[in-house]
């Protein structure tokens, strides 16, 4: 409780009366459920409870503090069942009311905008819509190598039976379990007539602390390389101070699993995932080094599927500070995959504004208590507009944000227990579901026709280079100051 009570006073110190300010429409607020929701067995009108993770700031001011409850009404539940009336699961959630740490409550119009890092859309009214079961990127491909031998039926039926053999139906009825993060986008501004202060301190309390830390800064590698061919990749925007035990047990009281090491197991594993539209939450990453050292810790945080995450790769250095390791991060967020002509193969498409995903990762290491102190620190240097290994432009102000992790022996979590719900019926009904599905599925999104026209689109997009992916930008909990320029030659790069 003592834990708890200091994480509260930290995130939202004191109620500090000022003018009425405005949270203008549009502004993104990010959720993470305290329940879990799933469209076979939730039912409409039950009361869904959220908790905002990241501040919502205007003009410096913290208007909704970390640790807010947001409530609403599940209003709509649709379900697949059978396959015989919908091909896809669907729900919705109306948000209404925003409760501040002090108790006091206010009404909100707001629409759900997204659900992070989910294999499920929403569309413009703000409904979750599921996928179709056979959707998955492998059952396409059998599909279109089906369609490439039409005109012989044994050819058929052996692809008919390798699909069904190597790759498992995906259960599409939708299921978000507790601790699944939405955006929510207010569609009416909202005034508030209280500001919330965030004492996190800063790292440097003297001005021979603060020259260590912008000196070693300065000194350390700022980009990744991947490990085969060598070609700059990832730029390091993070840097840990402290043990990597205590950044074990932070990542994992915020959500994050260390990712598996890539082997021909997990491989394969990642495969069927992608190819089943199935979680693997700690799907392997591709290796790349820092000063010719591959990366000490892998972490990553997914909800149902490979193609979207979060995740950084983990470095350690030579460097100390007050006697504890100091450990450089890279850090982007996958959005999907795609064929990359270029380097002929499949690519994870990334967030091109990679200051999203470190102040994810500032937001989500600070709710949890394991961070003393924090600060984000210029790097005149590097460039704000570069690009990645696969040849993906991106954008960065610079920065790099510096977290001194505590021990984190009893980190604050939001994620109660909860009893499981049932997510599908019983084997009985799946199997009649894939046949009435699959049969469906080939007089419908699997015949030539269709097939030609949605990879003649692919390509034009391709060719006129639409998936640009960049994701609104994400609030953070340390605010960025003003580029700097005027750093001291001591703590400018040779």
């Amino acid at each position: 409780m003592k834990r708890i009570g200091c994480i509260l006073l930290w995130l939202a110190c004191a109620a500090l009366a000022a003018p009425a300010a405005e949270v203008r429409s549009g502004t993104i607020l990010e959720l993470r459920l305290q329940q879990q929701l799933t469209s076979y067995s939730s039912k409409p009108g039950s009361e869904v409870r959220a908790t905002l993770i990241a501040p919502v700031r205007v003009n410096g001011d913290t208007l909704l503090p970390m640790g807010s409850t947001v409530r609403g009404t599940l209003s709509e539940v649709k379900r697949i069942g059978w396959g015989l009336k919908n091909l896809r699961a669907s729900m919705r959630v109306d948000f209404d009311t925003v409760q501040l740490p002090d108790g006091t409550s206010h009404d909100i119009k707001a629409r759900l905008a997204a659900v992070d890092n989910a294999r499920e859309s929403v569309d413009e009214t703000g409904k979750i819509v599921g996928i179709r079961a056979t959707a998955p990127m492998g059952y396409r491909a059998a599909g279109i190598a089906r369609n490439l031998f039409f005109w012989d039926p044994l050819i058929q039926v052996v692809l008919a039976g390798t699909t069904a053999a190597v790759l498992n139906f995906p259960e599409a009825e939708i299921h978000f379990p507790v601790g699944t993060e939405m955006q929510l986008r207010l569609t009416e501004p909202l005034d508030l007539d209280t500001t919330w202060s965030t004492p996190l301190p800063k790292l440097a309390t003297t001005e021979e602390s603060r020259k260590q830390i912008l000196n070693q800064i300065r000194a350390m590698t700022w980009r990744t390389q991947t490990k085969t061919s060598a070609k700059p990749a990832d730029i390091v925007n993070l840097v840990f101070l402290g043990d990597p035990e205590w950044l074990e047990r932070a990542f994992s009281a915020a959500g994050w699993s260390e990712a598996d090491r890539l082997t021909k197991s997990t491989g394969w594993k990642t495969f069927h995932s992608f190819a089943e539209a199935r979680p693997y939450e700690k799907a392997p990453m591709s290796p790349m080094t820092l000063d010719e050292n591959p990366a000490s810790l892998q972490f990553s945080k997914s909800l149902n599927n490979y193609s979207r995450r979060h995740h950084l790769r983990v470095f350690n250095q030579a460097e100390q500070w007050n006697g504890h390791p100091v450990l450089a991060a890279s850090s982007t967020q996958d959005l999907a995959i795609t064929v990359s002509f270029s380097n002929r193969r499949l690519i994870h498409v990334i967030d091109r504004n990679i200051d999203n995903e470190r102040a994810k990762i500032v937001n989500d290491l600070v709710y949890t208590g394991c961070v003393d102190a924090a600060e984000i620190i210029h790097r005149p240097w590097v460039p704000t507009n570069t690009e990645v290994a696969t040849g993906e432009q991106i954008q960065t102000d610079g920065a790099v944000a510096v977290l001194e992790i505590n021990p984190c022996r009893n980190p604050y979590r939001t994620l109660p227990g909860e009893d499981p719900m049932a997510v599908s019926g019983g084997w009985w009904q799946r199997l009649g579901r894939q046949v009435v599905l699959t049969i469906g599925n080939d007089f419908t999104f699997n015949n030539p026709i269709y097939q030609a026209g949605k990879g003649t689109q692919f390509l034009l997009r391709r060719a006129l280079k639409k998936e640009d992916r960049t994701q609104p930008v994400r609030a953070s909990l340390l605010p960025v100051p003003e580029r700097q320029t005027d750093l001291s030659p001591a703590v400018l790069p040779d």
